[in-house]
C-alpha cells in the first residue's frame, strides 16, 4: 500500500476521544494489584488514559439520616479512591451507581427521589471543595451502569425519576457539571428508547421543564453472543452505534445535537472469560482499528457528535482476560500485598494513540483503504513541529496472518531537518507474552502457574520487563531534506501497529520532569520493588526517560532502566531498593534535561 500524507493540509481538529478505561467493583481500589494498576494507567504519556469508569463507587459511602436536610455521611473510602486517581492525573467517569445501603430502594417514592437529589448535590459540592470547580466540571457523571440488565432492580418510571434526581442534584452544585446516560447494554433496548422519549417529550419531575442531558451513552461490544465466540464483530459495533444516531435523528430530533458515546466498547463480552489473544498484539490492533472506524463512519460520514469511546479493560487479571496488565499471584498472596504485573500490548496501544497530534491531515492510499478494512492509516500534526502517522494491519480473526509492504511519503512538513522514530507493536516487538510462552531459555517445561511464581522465575520476569516497553524498529535518527519531504518503506505484519513520528529539532534540551514520587511493592520472586512515577517533561520528542538510583548503603548514582521508556513510570526490581531516585529526559538528539527533584525510599 502506498500512503501519501500532505502535512501542509489539515482537515480539522483530531480529538483524542478514546482516553478511557474502566473496571468493577470500586472496593478493589483497596487491593494492591488494583492500586498498582491505577499507577500504570497514569504512566501512559500525554494523558493517554484520562477517564476511569468504575462501577459501584457509591457503595464506598456510608451514612445515615438521608431523609433529612443534613445527613451524616462518611466519604472516607470514596475519598481514598478519588485521591488515588487524582494522584495519577486521572479523572473519574463517575457512575452514580450503588449508594448507602438500606435507604434508596424505590425512586417512585417522592421522599427517596428528593433525598437522592440532595445526596448528589452534596457529593458534587464535596469534591468541588476538595479538588476545585474546574476539576469537577471536567468529569463526567453518568447513570447506573447497564440499567437494562439486572444491575437495576426498579421500574422504568423509577429510572426516569432517578435520572432527574441525578441531573438536578449534580447541577445544583454547578450547572456546568456534565451528566448523561443511560449506558445500556442491549441493542436499542426498551430502557434506552424509554429514556430517550422522556428526555425528548417528558417533564422533569422537579422542575416541570425539559429533562437535563449532556450526553447519551450506550454499550456496544464486538461479541454479543456466548463467551466462546472468538471472532469479535467490530464492524457491528460501529454500525449499531450508527443505528442509534439515525434513530435519534428520526424519532427524537430535539436530541440530535446531544453528544453520543460508547463507554464499554470491548471486542468481547465477559472480562473474566480467558482468550489468549487478549494478551497478544491482536488486541492492540483491534483497539487502534476501532478508533479509526469510528472516525470514518460516525464522525466523517455521519457528522455525529462523538464524545467518548471507552474500553472496559481496566480490570486486574491474567494474560487472557480483558486487562491492561497480566497479573500473577494467588488471592492469598494478594491479601498480603504480593503481586507481579506485566504490561500487555493493549496497554501500549493507548500509548501509541496518545502520541498522535491534535490536527488531522490529508492522507490518501493506493489502493484506497476501505471502511472496516484490514489496513488503515491515521495522519496527524501537532503544531508546526511534529507529524505522526499511524498504520495498522488488523482483522477480526485472531488466527489469520500476512504481511503488507508500506510505502509512506510525507510532504509539506514545513521543516527540512528533524528526526524520525518508528514504534511498533507486533509479534516480535512490544510483546512480553511471547517471552512467557517461550520458556526454553529458563529450562522450564511450560509456563508456571501464576500462584507458583517464586525466586527461580526472577530471570523470566526480568526478560518480560525488558520486552514490555514500547519498542522502536527505527530511530530516533536525524534526517535532512531540501524539499521538506520524507519517504519510508517498511513491512507491517498482521496483527501489527506502526507509529511513525517525524519531529522538528526544537534546538534545546527538554525541561526536567516537574514532579517525581515512589511507592513500595512486594513481588513474588524474592526481590524488592519500588514503583517510580513522574510527570511528563514538557516535550514531544523524548527518546527515553532515565531513572537514576543511589543506594542508601552508599555508592554512585546509576541508570537503572535497561529499556528506553516513553511512559512516565518504572518498576525497579532489585535485592534492595532503598535509596534515592531521580529522573531526567533524553530527547531524539541525545540532549538530556536537568534531573528532577529526588525522592527517597
Amino acid at each position: 500500500m502506498k500512503i501519501q500524507v500532505d502535512a501542509a493540509k489539515t482537515e480539522g481538529p483530531f480529538v483524542h476521544f478514546w482516553r478511557s478505561t474502566g473496571y468493577t467493583p470500586a472496593r478493589w481500589v483497596r487491593r494492591v494489584d488494583m492500586r498498582q494498576q491505577i499507577d500504570y494507567f497514569g504512566m501512559i504519556p500525554f494523558d493517554g488514559v484520562t477517564y476511569v469508569r468504575i462501577h459501584y463507587m457509591l457503595n464506598l459511602v456510608r451514612g445515615s439520616g438521608f431523609h433529612g436536610e443534613s445527613p451524616d455521611i462518611d466519604w472516607t473510602h470514596l475519598d481514598e479512591l478519588l485521591d488515588a486517581l487524582r494522584e495519577n492525573g486521572l479523572k473519574p467517569f463517575f457512575e452514580l451507581m450503588g449508594g448507602p445501603v438500606g435507604y434508596f430502594d424505590n425512586f417512585e417514592i417522592d421522599e427517596q427521589a428528593h433525598a437522592w437529589r440532595r445526596f448528589c448535590r452534596l457529593l458534587a459540592e464535596r469534591y468541588i471543595e476538595r479538588y476545585g470547580r474546574e476539576e469537577v466540571i471536567s468529569w463526567y457523571f453518568e447513570t447506573w451502569n447497564e440499567p437494562d440488565l439486572s444491575w437495576w432492580k426498579q421500574s422504568d418510571l423509577a429510572f426516569h425519576r432517578y435520572w432527574d434526581a441525578c441531573a438536578n442534584g449534580v447541577k445544583d452544585a454547578d450547572p456546568k457539571i456534565r451528566f448523561g446516560g443511560p449506558g445500556t447494554a442491549r441493542y436499542m433496548s426498551e430502557r434506552l428508547t424509554s429514556i430517550l422519549k422522556h428526555l425528548d417529550t417528558g417533564k422533569d419531575i422537579f422542575t416541570g421543564g425539559k429533562p437535563k442531558v449532556d450526553f447519551i451513552s450506550v454499550h456496544e461490544k464486538g461479541s454479543q453472543g456466548r463467551p466462546e465466540d472468538l471472532y469479535p464483530d467490530m464492524k457491528g459495533v460501529v454500525e449499531r452505534e450508527a443505528d442509534l444516531v439515525n434513530y435519534i435523528r428520526k424519532h427524537h430530533p430535539s436530541l440530535a445535537d446531544v453528544p453520543i458515546m460508547n463507554n464499554e466498547c470491548d471486542p468481547q463480552v465477559g472480562w473474566k472469560e480467558v482468550h489468549s489473544w487478549r494478551g497478544k498484539p491482536y488486541y492492540a490492533g483491534l483497539i487502534v482499528r476501532t478508533v479509526n472506524d469510528h472516525l470514518r463512519r460516525l464522525v466523517n460520514d455521519m457528522g455525529a457528535k462523538y464524545e467518548l469511546l471507552g474500553n472496559d479493560n481496566g480490570f486486574a487479571g491474567v494474560w487472557g482476560q480483558r486487562t491492561h496488565l497480566a497479573r500473577f499471584g494467588s488471592d492469598t498472596l494478594l491479601e498480603d500485598g504480593y503481586v507481579e504485573q506485566i504490561k500487555k500490548p493493549a496497554h501500549h496501544a493507548m500509548t501509541l494513540l496518545a502520541m498522535l497530534g491534535d490536527e488531522r491531515l490529508a492522507a490518501s492510499t493506493t489502493p484506497e483503504t476501505s471502511l472496516y478494512g484490514d489496513l488503515g492509516v491515521m495522519a496527524t500534526r501537532r503544531g508546526e513541529g511534529q507529524v505522526a502517522v499511524m498504520v495498522y494491519h488488523s482483522r477480526d480473526a485472531f488466527d489469520e496472518s500476512g504481511t503488507a509492504t508500506i510505502d509512506l511519503a510525507i510532504k509539506g512538513l514545513g521543516f527540512n531537518r528533524g528526526s524520525v522514530a518508528h514504534y511498533r507493536i507486533d509479534q516480535h516487538h512490544t510483546n512480553p507474552m511471547a517471552v512467557w510462552l517461550n520458556q526454553r531459555e529458563h529450562e522450564l517445561p511450560g509456563p508456571p502457574r501464576p500462584e507458583h511464581i517464586g525466586p527461580k522465575h526472577a530471570p523470566l520476569f526480568k526478560e518480560m520487563r525488558l520486552r514490555q516497553e514500547l519498542e522502536l524498529i527505527d530511530g530516533p535518527r536525524t534526517f535532512e531534506s531540501t524539499a521538506d519531504e520524507l519517504s519510508l518503506n517498511f513491512d507491517l505484519p498482521m496483527p501489527g501497529v506502526s507509529l511513525v513520528l517525524v519531529s522538528q529539532d526544537p534546538g534545546q534540551a527538554p525541561p526536567a520532569p516537574p514532579r517525581i514520587w515512589a511507592r513500595r511493592y512486594f513481588g513474588l520472586t524474592g526481590e524488592a520493588q519500588a514503583l517510580i512515577r513522574w510527570i511528563d517533561s514538557d516535550s514531544r520528542v523524548i527518546k527515553t526517560y532515565e531513572v537514576f538510583f543511589t543506594p542508601a548503603a552508599g555508592g554512585e548514582a546509576r541508570r537503572i532502566n535497561e529499556p528506553d521508556l516513553v511512559c512516565r513510570g518504572f518498576l525497579h526490581v532489585a535485592d534492595d531498593v532503598r535509596g534515592t531516585y531521580k529522573v531526567r529526559a533524553v530527547d531524539h538528539w541525545g540532549r538530556s534535561s536537568d534531573f528532577s527533584q529526588s525522592v527517597e525510599i
